[in-house]
């Protein structure tokens, strides 16, 4: 049991620090992106006094709400879930009603992944070999997964039907609220929690206006959260054949997860470390079964994919560039901050080494070398590039969900799509978003600090360990704000349940002090 004390103190240390340090940065500054659209992005102070006033205020307006709401005590339960069923129908039309306003089209990446998946429909593979134009997944063949969904897309609702997958997006938006609902249940039985999340939710703008993103964003949050449902209830469960139905649909959630975004195997590292950590301070075996599970359910599920499109088309697919490359950009100084993409992954393998692995892996580690000695010779070069890198990506509210969405089609938008992405609706929806980051990030440090000496199973901190995780990741790897969706996403629950607490303990003081009547009384 020891060693499970050591973890949980080592991941709540962990989390204290990343999250303080999340919470001071949220509070001063906001990473922003100009109205051009160019991926650059810019830093601009916060007012700390009006940041932390609006804070407060939206805490107390949640607090009124949920002690209306629990104020007679028959009937609370079904108050609450007629609320979940409002905000996931809000959420589903939010996102329906945003898909036809918004009208975007899907360029980049975006493109490429449904050109490939429009030709597979068509009996064309030439995108998996070099002699395609694009090569996109002879240099991204990890991007299999998520082609392999949108194809599927396709096949149900048309041959390059794009706008199809975005009304999918939306049903997964709505699906991924539903499920932070039932983490945040598992986490705290705290009703008011509960409450607080399914209004945190509904306020989650950065994930509802990524339903136009024709790529692996909300597929991947969306199975990401189920997984994580399924592990949390896994875990609760006592024994039995509920137990194992939920592991079992744990590591379906999981795989899928990881087949649409390669980012998701830090979910499914976060899972199998919690199982064997637990597994030897239990010294009981079954943690350690249901990690080989979740493993071989992944590997099998991607082993399936790869090999029946070499079998569909009758080519082998490219190893695709190394992931080394990622790292080594990650190490870079990019076109508009530290780590960001630079032309650097299709200048290596494309251009210099000519679709050369090998020759590519050496030259990707020669160049993380010489960024690692520049580091060490120059320290206070190697701080502000780390600290740039990491506010760059964490400390934009938006996530980039205006910056990877904002081109449409030849169709002109409405006045109120038009004012969301360029006029005086983006900046109150940004300004509320930066106040709204504040909010999360600090209620996720208070949730970790009320926290910190209860006793717990180990898997309560899931959701903490993901975020740690890719905190690292990114600091390494490729830099993007739009890579930091999912981990934010992750922090409502936690967020709810810690803001919960500061309104009861901050009600608790003010009735004790004679600031408030205390009710409990005559």
């Amino acid at each position: 049991m020891k060693l499970l004390k050591l973890a949980d103190r080592t991941v709540s240390v962990l989390g204290l620090i990343l999250f303080g340090v999340l919470t001071g940065f949220s509070l001063f500054l906001t990473s922003y992106f100009a109205l051009t659209y160019e991926e650059i992005p810019h830093t601009k102070g916060d007012i700390f006094p009006l940041v932390l006033l609006i804070c407060g205020l939206l805490t107390f307006l949640m607090y009124r709400f949920s002690g209306w709401m629990l104020k007679k005590e028959e009937g609370q339960e079904r108050r609450i879930r007629i609320l979940a069923g409002a905000v996931c129908l809000y959420a589903l039309v939010f996102g329906i009603w945003w898909v036809g306003a918004a009208k975007c089209l899907p360029l980049g990446d975006q493109n490429s992944v449904c050109t490939a998946a429009a030709q597979f429909r068509e009996g064309n593979y030439e995108m998996l070999t070099i002699d395609s134009y694009e090569k996109y997944l002879f240099i991204h063949p990890h991007q299999l997964g998520l082609t392999a969904l949108i194809e599927l897309t396709f096949a149900l609702f048309g041959n390059g039907n794009y706008v199809a997958f975005e009304y999918l997006n939306c049903v997964g938006a709505a699906v991924t609220l539903y499920a932070g609902y039932r983490i945040t249940r598992v986490l705290t039985n705290r009703k008011q929690a509960w409450i607080y999340y399914l209004l945190l939710a509904a306020a989650c703008f950065p994930l509802l206006f990524y339903v136009v993103f024709v790529y692996g964003e909300i597929p991947s949050i969306t199975f990401s959260a189920l997984a994580i449902l399924g592990f949390l209830e896994y875990r609760k469960q006592g024994v039995g054949q509920k137990r194992l139905l939920w592991l079992a649909f744990a590591c379906v959630t999981c795989a899928l997860a990881c087949l649409v975004r390669n980012n998701c195997l830090i979910l499914l590292l976060a899972f199998v470390l919690i199982l064997v950590t637990t597994a030897l301070g239990e010294r009981n075996i079954r943690p350690l079964v249901a990690a080989l599970l979740l493993v071989l359910t992944f590997g099998g599920a991607r082993t399936a994919l790869r090999s029946s499109y070499e079998a569909r088309s009758g080519i082998e697919l490219n190893r695709g560039a190394p992931m080394l490359l990622y790292v080594a950009m990650g190490m870079q100084q990019g076109e508009g901050a530290p780590g960001w993409s630079n032309g650097y992954i299709l200048h290596n393998y494309w251009g210099v080494s000519d679709f050369d692995y090998a020759a590519s892996e050496a030259m990707a580690k020669q160049d993380i070398r010489t960024s690692a000695s520049e580091f060490v010779h120059h320290p206070k070069y190697a701080l502000r590039f780390f600290v740039g890198k990491f506010a760059s990506e964490w400390n934009d509210p938006t996530y980039e969900c205006y910056a990877m969405t904002h081109i449409g089609g030849d169709d002109p938008r409405g006045a109120v799509a038009d004012s969301i992405f360029n006029g005086t609706l983006h900046t109150v929806f940004e300004w509320f978003m930066n106040q709204y980051q504040s909010l999360i990030y600090g209620g996720v440090f208070l949730w970790l600090l009320y926290g910190f000496w209860r006793k717990k199973d180990l898997s309560v901190l899931v959701l903490i360990t993901v975020i740690f995780g890719g905190f690292l990741f990114h600091m390494l790897w490729e830099a993007k704000g739009r890579y930091i969706l999912p981990y934010f996403v992750m922090m409502l629950p936690m967020a709810a349940a810690g803001l919960s607490e500061l309104s009861d303990r901050v009600n608790s003081w003010l009735r004790k002090h004679g600031k408030v009547p205390d009710r409990t009384k005559g």
